[in-house]
């Protein structure tokens, strides 16, 4: 992130949790000494024979894609995957929620899926059927594949 457009004053924020998980899995970069990333450990030791052979020299090379080293970046792209995941929730959840009856329709369970949307001309039916948040909520999290 870069406060005001210059790069002196730019905060950095490190992912410490994703790190972790990744030192979990084997990957020693980050001087976490945890399951897999101690190597003195029974985990480290029967991971090198037992489980996958090379498994750990994999993760710790830095010609492939399996782990990549995460930076301050993949913070901020976390992040923004978590909020559009949340938000897709939330719009599924209400949907599910104000399905049958609202205070603006009385019984709209009966209409169907054929039902206009008036827009705020006559009182604002748009978005009140479990369909809309469905097909609202489907836009959004293809939106955010787009990301």
């Amino acid at each position: 992130m870069l406060a005001f457009g210059t790069l002196e004053k730019q905060i950095l924020v490190e992912p410490i949790l994703a790190q972790w998980i990744q030192s979990s899995h084997g990957k020693m970069t980050y001087g976490f000494d945890i399951i897999l990333s101690t190597t003195n450990g029974p985990a480290f030791n029967a991971g090198r024979s037992l489980w996958l052979p090379g498994w750990l020299n994999v993760v710790n090379e830095n010609s492939n894609s399996l782990f990549l080293t995460i930076g301050p970046g993949d913070f901020l792209v976390h992040h923004a995957i978590a909020l559009g995941l949340h938000t897709t929730t939330l719009i599924l959840v209400k949907g599910d929620l104000d399905e049958h009856d609202s205070k603006l329709m009385l019984g709209k369970k009966d209409f169907g899926y054929s039902f206009p949307c008036d827009g705020p001309r006559h009182g604002g039916t748009c978005d009140i059927f479990a369909w809309d948040a469905f097909y609202f909520a489907l836009f959004y999290s293809t939106t955010q594949l787009s990301w």
